[in-house]
């Protein structure tokens, strides 16, 4: 899982790539032996999507995320520091992002609250990490749900219809 998050941190910050950032700890996540939709790490799940939509202008959708990511992160509080983030500045950046996002505020460029020791493992598996602090408005990373290869997920999909129809 520390893989992941650091690849995840690295994404959010460096790169501003939100869908890829739920990817990859959604990915990480459903690979542990036991996981719940109240682990910790569901939380940045949620944030990142979150962020995803309030960069493109889905206002209520975002402020819905965050407002989960906040009830995960609140549930399991003593866990968001085992996920390298100060958890009471966690906290208040989804209660902030939550105001912001339910008064259409415009997108900002997001800071995750990282713990020093979080940094320097996540500075020293990417040598070139720096906060990205401009919009990254590239369509690829903006309009990714859009771009993105879709045929896996069609077929999932398609099939999930057929053994509902079968039932």
């Amino acid at each position: 899982m520390e893989e992941a998050l650091l690849s995840f941190y690295y994404q959010f910050h460096a790169q501003q790539h939100y869908f890829l950032c739920h990817d990859i700890l959604e990915d990480a996540w459903k690979k542990q032996p036991f996981f719940s939709k109240e682990d910790a790490v569901v939380s940045l799940i949620l944030c990142a999507t979150g962020c995803y939509h309030f960069r493109r202008g889905n206002c209520k959708g975002a402020s819905t995320l965050f407002k989960r990511a906040y009830r995960v992160a609140n549930l399991i509080l003593k866990n968001i520091e085992n996920l390298g983030l100060s958890s009471q500045k966690y906290l208040t950046l989804l209660t902030q992002l939550k105001k912001q996002a339910t008064q259409n505020c415009p997108f900002q460029v997001i800071e995750l609250p990282l713990l020093e020791s979080t940094k320097k493992k996540l500075k020293s598996k990417f040598p070139d990490y720096q906060l990205m602090t401009k919009i990254n408005d590239s369509p690829y990373i903006y309009d990714h749900h859009l771009l993105r290869d879709r045929h896996a997920v069609e077929l999932a999909r398609n099939d999930a219809l057929k053994r509902r129809k079968l039932k």
